[in-house]
């Protein structure tokens, strides 16, 4: 699945976050602004995009099937000597 750009940067912004949180860090209230503005730009792309314009889901794999031909010896699997 490709994500877009604006999922991808508010998820790397997500994750710093939530890593990096707690450590008190001068830069999370910069991050904090980054994440309300990269969420509301993704949540703008879910919106705009048109019904045409998303992907259909994959067709599945066709299961193979089981052939319904008795399987036979040849001359070299036979036990007889």
């Amino acid at each position: 699945m490709t994500r877009s750009r604006e999922w991808l940067l508010f998820n790397a912004v997500e994750a710093w976050l939530h890593h990096y949180e707690g450590a008190g860090t001068p830069t999370v209230a910069q991050y904090k602004q980054l994440r309300d503005e990269f969420h509301d730009a993704y949540m703008q792309t879910l919106h705009s995009e048109p019904a045409s314009c998303l992907k259909d889901a994959p067709e599945p794999t066709p299961k193979t099937t089981t052939s319904t031909r008795k399987r036979t010896r040849n001359d070299s699997q036979s036990s007889a000597s």
